[in-house]
């Protein structure tokens, strides 16, 4: 009989421990809210043309440093994709291991890489900077150079 109490006492405790850990976690989270997201994300869409003949280029690969995203240019240069933007706490974090370029968290890097030169010319990997602000939507448009 106390073997049955013994062990229903220890139930009990273990259930009632649960129950109140849970209430304090509750009412953590009620009273300071959640975490801070770390990042968004953004509908990134534009076009890319080349700067001396205006054209559309199809090809280009556009990519966003911070989670390695891309989308590639269809045949009238136009692009859109989904990228994550960091967003917390302000501060920077660094463009690669040598931690020689910082980028300030909220403000993206992105690549234009031309990875079908052959088919429509040859035209100079470029980046730029841009800090969208948390919009949901940021429109690029960028004119690339031909290489000589």
């Amino acid at each position: 009989m106390k073997k049955i109490e013994l062990k229903s006492r220890k139930l009990l405790r273990f259930l009632f421990g649960c129950f109140s850990f849970t209430a304090i976690a509750f009412i953590f989270q009620a009273c300071y809210g959640p975490a801070p997201a770390m990042s968004y994300n953004i509908k990134l869409s534009g076009k890319v043309t080349s700067k001396s003949t205006n054209e559309p280029i199809q090809g280009i690969k556009v990519q966003v440093f911070s989670d390695y995203t891309y989308g590639i240019t269809d045949k009238n240069g136009n692009f859109n994709f989904y990228a994550s933007i960091p967003e917390c706490c302000g501060g920077y974090y660094y463009k690669d291991s040598t931690m020689s370029e910082k980028i300030e968290i909220g403000t993206a890097l992105i690549y234009f890489f031309d990875i079908d030169s052959t088919e429509n010319g040859h035209f100079a990997d470029t980046s730029i900077f841009v800090k969208p602000a948390r919009k949901d939507e940021l429109i690029i448009n960028m004119e690339l150079i031909e290489k000589q």
